[in-house]
């Protein structure tokens, strides 16, 4: 499979850069630097033992700064951990330069897949998810710090596919995105084998024909 990596280029899942846009040059504010060096350390603790190994403590450690600065900015671990990860995966989101609506989703929806499904950040993600049913913290840090981000980058996409005539004008958006992405998760949580690429292809083929725009000539 590997159509997405952890770190936009590289299968691996440790050291991930959080940091995608350009280097950072002299005279961008300290709090970048200590923003970036905090996420890193965040995602770097997921990754090599998994969310019970990370707290604000352990955060603080590895970036080499205060518990002090890392409440500025962030309200928990969880919070922390979530917005890495996502900041690490972001090419699972950004659609390829020059994608039409449907292979703009078709690269977020196997990315996803490969998420979820890969033997590190799978089984991380499913001990978030876990957790978020009994920790407030972690439920509200995996829906504003992963799940909403993510959904907003899937409802863009089919927004501007109805804005170009290429899904029906009447489309109901969450229910697209809700049909695309929830089996993976549906997977995870269940401990399900993933969806494999010919069922990726068929459930990405089954929600299209029921979103896309009516063909003038039929």
């Amino acid at each position: 499979m590997n159509r997405v990596s952890t770190n936009d280029g590289t299968r691996a899942t440790t050291g991930l850069a959080i940091i995608a846009a350009e280097p950072l040059r002299r005279g961008r504010p300290r709090n970048v630097e200590l923003r970036a060096a905090v996420l890193q350390a965040a995602t770097d603790l997921a990754l090599a033992g998994g969310t019970g190994t990370v707290s604000i403590d352990a955060i603080a450690k590895r970036a080499a700064v205060s518990r002090t600065t890392i409440y500025k900015w962030w309200p928990s671990a969880a919070a922390i951990v979530l917005e890495g990860l996502l900041a690490a995966m972001r090419g699972s989101i950004v659609p390829p330069t020059g994608s039409d609506t449907r292979g703009a989703l078709d690269h977020q929806l196997r990315a996803l897949n490969d998420i979820l499904s890969d033997s590190t950040t799978g089984p991380l993600f499913r001990s978030v998810i876990g957790a978020a049913s009994s920790n407030g913290e972690v439920a509200t840090a995996l829906l504003d710090q992963w799940l909403l981000p993510r959904r907003a980058a899937v409802t863009a996409v089919l927004l501007v596919g109805v804005a170009a005539g290429e899904l029906r004008p009447d489309l109901d958006v969450e229910v697209a995105v809700d049909a695309l992405f929830s089996p993976a998760y549906y997977r995870l949580v269940f401990a399900m084998p993933p969806l494999d690429e010919a069922a990726l292809t068929q459930l990405l083929d089954t929600v299209w024909r029921g979103a896309r725009a009516p063909d003038p000539a039929d």
